[in-house]
């Protein structure tokens, strides 16, 4: 088990393991500090309308950190990616 900072390659290597999304606890207040962790979804959309539908992205600044990985890769650039993630091996 280590952290890794989150990379484009990091991501990448996740996704082929199979994860799929990075969550992450609301209460952190500095970005360079975060720490997500890997996990698996069966359907990414569906799980983050239940998130919806079961009210934690509607409770004030309660929401969690989600950052779906495909979302990540297509759309960010390296530059942005901030925080670790626990690699369990």
């Amino acid at each position: 088990m280590r952290f890794e900072k989150v990379t484009h390659g990091v991501l990448r290597k996740l996704q082929s393991q199979g994860y799929n999304v990075l969550i992450a606890p609301s209460d952190c207040e500095d970005n360079e500090n975060v720490t997500w962790k890997a996990i698996t979804v069966p359907n990414v959309m569906d799980w983050l309308v239940a998130l919806d539908c079961e009210g934690w992205t509607n409770i004030p600044f309660k929401e969690p950190n989600i950052w779906v990985i495909q979302d990540v890769l297509d759309n960010a650039d390296e530059a942005y990616l901030y925080g670790s993630v626990f690699i369990e091996e």
